[in-house]
């Protein structure tokens, strides 16, 4: 296969050098080319590609592996009425091989993928890689972009590691406007929100230590998902928006996904019953930006859900806890509801469910004569009564609290910001 890629270059080359004697062949570049109309406008390879199904980009990915080179993807400027935009169509699925040591750059460009099924871009393992994509749309119930590390590629590994992840925007098959049309703006409550933006999908091997950044997903059913040894990524999503899922961190049988550092502004533009970020994973860092969620969505904390820092500037809707362990921490300028639990029976130990520091403050404890205070860890700190009116017992998320007394006492818990 990589000998007739090589071939398929080489006589290209030739035949341009044959048209005439005094025509040369150009010099060899570090990288191939994708044009507008290659291979007739000048370019290695492009939608006139003999043969493609994918405007020649296919081709021009395989022959970068066979050839080592690097690859440029020209794009163009679009003035609506004036010119056209360059668009690349995918009737297939593109499959980015694996790759060490490559880079992919270029213009801003679109890639269409025009199937109603399936992926459109599948990206296998990668090692200390750069790449520079366009926007990329899909009207499919499919994936946009799926990282999936399925080969034993670099240094024998199927894993994406220690490479750079840039795409100027991913559509999904919801499109890019509330309305469903171009220029509606205003939101149609039967609007289908489809497929999956970016796929992080480390189910055959790790996604780990990788810088990734997306300048916008919309439109889809969810716009970033992280599944299996998703680890130590730094994810920047600029605006993940009129998407059903904005973020979604594991799965409800796969908490594999942690030690992420996660940044998103999410906002659902008014589709009903979305859902801002949904977590499973552990020990994820993800500063958080989120409007017009359904109540209580713009955070989920699953069952697995621990030890997940969140950074949260705006959370209008609320938050919903269903940690089992419930050691996750929000901070940020936010203020949040806080419940006052009813006082346990004498010596029995009630939790801060809360994903933040509370305050119990005993109004009136008359009666106490021991607390005790449980950490994460199991440590217990006892002391002894009797306490003034007024007194605070700081948890910190997931510890607990016993009050060992005669008489019951007054208590009110408010958050420590």
């Amino acid at each position: 296969m990589e000998f007739a890629i090589t071939l398929m270059v080489v006589s290209f080359l030739a035949a341009e050098a044959s048209e005439g004697t005094s025509v040369k062949q150009p010099a060899r570049r570090p990288y191939l080319l994708v044009t507008p109309a290659g291979p007739e406008d000048g370019g290695d390879f492009g939608p006139k590609t003999p043969g493609t199904k994918t405007s020649g980009l296919q081709e021009a990915f395989n022959a970068a592996k066979a050839l080592r080179r690097d690859l440029f993807i020209e794009g163009g400027s679009w003035t609506e009425g004036k010119n056209t935009p360059v668009v690349y169509g995918l009737d297939e699925t593109l499959n980015i091989p694996w790759m060490q040591d490559f880079r992919l750059d270029g213009g801003h460009y679109v890639i269409n993928y025009n199937p109603p099924k399936g992926d459109a871009v599948v990206i296998d393992s990668q090692m200390s890689c750069s790449y520079r994509f366009g926007l990329i749309v899909s009207q499919s119930e499919g994936t946009v972009v799926r990282i999936r590390p399925a080969s034993m590629g670099p240094d024998r590994f199927k894993v994406v590691t220690s490479t750079e992840f840039v795409f100027n925007a991913i559509v999904g098959g919801g499109g890019a406007w509330p309305g469903g049309e171009p220029y509606k703006n205003d939101i149609d409550p039967n609007r289908e929100w489809k497929g999956i933006g970016l796929w992080l999908d480390a189910s055959p091997g790790s996604i780990d230590a990788n810088k990734i950044t997306v300048i916008e997903t919309v439109g889809c059913q969810v716009g970033l998902l992280l599944t299996g040894g998703v680890t130590r990524n730094t994810i920047e999503e600029t605006n993940i928006h009129l998407c059903r899922e904005h973020l979604v961190v594991g799965q409800a049988d796969d908490t594999k996904a942690s030690d992420n550092r996660i940044e998103a502004f999410v906002a659902s533009q008014g589709i009903k019953g979305a859902v801002g970020a949904r977590i499973f994973g552990t020990q994820n860092m993800i500063t958080l930006s989120s409007q017009q969620m359904a109540p209580g969505s713009d955070v989920i904390f699953e069952k697995s859900a621990e030890g997940n820092h969140l950074i949260a500037h705006r959370l209008d809707a609320g938050i919903t806890n269903r940690a089992e362990r419930p050691t996750n921490r929000i901070d940020g300028s936010v203020v949040l509801p806080t419940a006052t639990p009813a006082l346990p029976a004498s010596g029995e130990f009630v939790a801060n469910r809360n994903p933040f520091s509370v305050s119990a403050m005993l109004l009136s404890p008359a009666g106490v004569t021991l607390v005790k205070q449980e950490n994460i860890a199991g440590d217990v700190i006892e002391t002894q009564g009797p306490l003034s009116a007024g007194t605070s017992l700081i948890l910190e998320p997931g510890e607990k609290i016993s009050l060992v007394y005669s008489t019951p006492p007054q208590w009110r818990w408010r958050p420590i910001r």
